[in-house]
């Protein structure tokens, strides 16, 4: 059976903390990129990197705009 890993939607990375919970449920914080929120994706590794090369590229096109 493949192994998942819970992965910051944004930037793919696994380096996510549990930061509340309650009436709104769970919500994590991803260290790399800042993410906040209560969706995150339980990802193998190739969709992990596809989710990293995808971030990379808009960090580079929003980098050209400026």
């Amino acid at each position: 059976m493949e192994k998942l890993i819970e992965v910051c939607p944004v930037c793919g990375s696994a380096d996510l903390y549990y930061e509340v919970g309650g009436y709104a449920g769970s919500v994590y914080h991803c260290k790399e990129c800042g993410y906040v929120g209560a969706f995150v994706i339980e990802a193998n590794e190739e969709m992990i990197e596809k989710i990293r090369e995808k971030y990379e590229r808009e960090r580079v096109d929003e980098s050209e705009q400026k």
